[in-house]
């Protein structure tokens, strides 16, 4: 028994000493992963090997599906065409421990870098801080990490991101890897995701992020911008565990090699890549080759272009372009004599700059606009067409508005004309300025409302800073300053004038004209009555809160009743029009008779009409004034 014992014992002995001999003589396997700069036939693959280890091409050997590879190269980690960007989160949320822990984790990470890898060390919260700049130095970056950096309220993750992509597209990195750490999700960026990422895919940019579990962490972010960019996720569940994946993700990017060949296979073809380095065992992939962008011809089809030059229509179109050239060219003459004389003895005696080109025709186009306002702004319906274009807030002048209206009906009357070679198609140039102006009334449609719901809970805070023992110019400052878009601003007026010696109800009563709201009237009156007979302002203040409250509800309710009605307006509307188009697609010549006759000009005209008609009197219905 003993005898058999002391058997068993040699033979594990020996089974220890031959498996380890075995196991290192098999060695750990590499990992092959696709580079971002790869493409085809140019294929590019990132081999990172389980050891540091010098590796040229002559020891690597490459197969596709069996087959050998062309222009096979190896560029090693380091060097000036790849680099690497660490990024901190400095928020509130990682003050004390998780910050500490974040910059001996950097140590460490410096500790196991290539020294010829261009490194960039940057903490971020609402603002990037650079701590080093793209640089080799090593004394210069372990300065950037010996110290605990303050922190600040915010984690603009995807605005760090996309600040880390310029840097590398400043510095020329072919491509770079950002080792991103934070303990929680975005907050506050002025980017998105998409557009960070967009940014990476842009300069060859991976993401190593590192999430550190805190309240508020949430994965999310931090695996889709590992995820996507073809970078990896970690977590750590404590601060001391970072410094061991930041030891582990600068040991990989030391030893990770980029592997570059050219693909001889056939397209859409599935492709087994075998990466073999001596000693280790080979490292797989696979990919399928795209298919060539290769369009057949197919017969001959005439170009539309033929159709549009053989058809009469296009005479149209050829006339109007030449009276507006003649009409132009009579104008340059006339406005001639308008030029000042440095002007005109300019041209003769000396080059114009660009510059100098470029505001003259700005100063034309200034004067022609002033001229052209100058005869048509005694016109009423241009003043209200002017007070709401500055009412909707548009960015260009109302004549500028009036302008690119008539461009647009000039345009469009001669594209319809063609389409339908029809000389009815240039009557659709009059819908344009009724379209312009539908979006104007919209817009301040839209800001009245905006207005009209604002309108009682900010008379409450001036009731409330009257009670308070402001006075009334006072508690208006107090609510303005409380106040949002588009309020704030009305009111703003208000007190402006107010200060050039206006009456405050004077003001109010401009306001409610602009506005459209009778409701500012109601305070009007509430402010003229203060003024002259003094009184409880805030108790009257109140009441009429009420009744606005009161004749909001109304409104509301008619809203709601009205609802059908309004609904019907728009479907009884657009079902001729859906139908018309319709035909026009499946069999237009069918529709030919109205307009190619006289009998079918009329019914058209009597379907625009009927159609219009109809949609202005169920709007005379639904809406219902309260």
């Amino acid at each position: 028994m003993t005898r058999l014992v002391g058997i068993a014992a040699a033979s594990a002995a020996v089974a220890a000493l031959v498996v380890p001999g075995l196991a290192l003589g098999q060695g750990k396997a590499p990992k092959l992963a696709d580079s971002p700069s790869s493409a085809f036939p140019d294929r590019a693959y990132l081999l990172q090997l389980p050891e540091r280890r010098a590796l040229t091409a002559s020891g690597v050997t490459v197969t596709e599906n069996g087959g050998s590879v062309s222009g096979l190269a190896v560029i090693p980690p380091g060097g000036a065409a790849t680099g690497a960007v660490l990024l901190i989160d400095a928020s509130n949320s990682m003050r004390g421990a998780p910050l500490q822990g974040a910059m001996a984790a950097a140590r460490a990470f410096l500790k196991e870098r290539k020294a010829n890898m261009p490194l960039s060390v940057v903490i971020f919260g609402p603002d990037d801080t650079v701590l080093a700049d793209f640089t080799t130095d090593a004394g210069q970056l372990a300065a950037s990490v010996a110290e605990t950096p303050a922190t600040s309220e915010g984690t603009h993750i995807y605005d760090a991101l996309i600040e880390a992509t310029e840097s590398i597209t400043s510095q020329g990195l072919r491509r770079a890897t950002v080792v991103l750490l934070s303990d929680g999700t975005d907050v506050g960026s002025g980017t998105s995701l998409a557009e960070a990422q967009e940014a990476l895919a842009v300069t060859n940019t991976r993401v190593y992020s590192v999430g550190l579990r805190s309240p508020q962490y949430a994965p999310d972010t931090l695996q889709a911008v590992a995820r996507r960019s073809g970078g990896r996720y970690a977590e750590a569940a404590r601060p001391a565990e970072l410094k061991a994946i930041f030891t582990e993700i600068g040991a990989d990017l030391a030893s990770e090699y980029e592997v570059t060949y050219r693909s001889l296979l056939p397209p859409q073809v599935n492709a087994a890549v075998s990466v073999a380095v001596s000693g280790l065992p080979a490292a797989k992939a696979r990919y399928t080759t795209p298919a060539l962008a290769i369009s057949s011809g197919g017969t001959f089809d005439r170009s539309w272009l033929d159709s549009v030059i053989v058809s009469p229509y296009l005479a149209v179109f050829i006339v109007v372009s030449v009276i507006a050239l003649l009409g132009m060219a009579l104008f340059s003459g006339i406005d001639a004599r308008n030029r000042s004389l440095r002007h005109r003895m300019a041209q003769y005696v000396s080059v114009p700059t660009e510059e100098e080109g470029r505001m003259r025709r700005a100063e034309v186009t200034a004067m022609l606009a002033d001229r052209a306002q100058r005869r048509i702004e005694g016109h009423r319906w241009f003043q209200a067409f002017e007070r709401d274009v500055e009412l909707g807030g548009f960015k260009y002048s109302p004549m500028g508005i009036v302008g690119w209206t008539l461009i647009a009906a000039i345009i469009t009357s001669l594209v319809v004309t063609i389409v339908f070679q029809s000389l009815l198609g240039l009557l659709a140039g009059l819908f344009v300025p009724l379209v312009t102006r539908f979006i104007v009334k919209r817009r301040v449609s839209a800001k009245r409302k905006a207005f009209r719901e604002q309108l009682p809970d900010n008379l409450e805070v001036l009731a409330g800073a009257l009670r308070a023992g402001h006075s009334l110019v006072g508690a208006m400052n107090v609510m303005v300053e409380g106040a949002t878009e588009p309020f704030k601003s009305e009111f703003l007026r208000v007190l402006q004038d107010e200060q050039l010696g206006i009456p405050l109800d004077d003001a109010l009563m401009v306001m409610s004209r602009r506005m459209d709201n009778l409701d500012v009237e109601q305070v009007s009156i509430v402010t003229r009555l203060q003024r002259e007979a003094g009184g409880n302002t805030a108790e009257v203040l109140d009441r009429v809160v009420d009744n606005i409250r009161g004749r909001m509800e109304l409104q509301r309710l008619v809203q709601v009743l009205t609802a059908q009605g309004r609904i019907a307006r728009y479907i009884l509307t657009a079902i001729p029009v859906f139908l018309l188009a319709f035909f026009l697609l499946v069999n237009a010549p069918w529709l030919e008779p109205l307009w190619e006759t006289t009998i079918g000009n009329i019914a058209m005209v009597l379907w625009v009409i009927m159609l219009v008609g109809g949609w202005f009197a169920i709007k005379k219905i639904v809406e219902i004034e309260v």
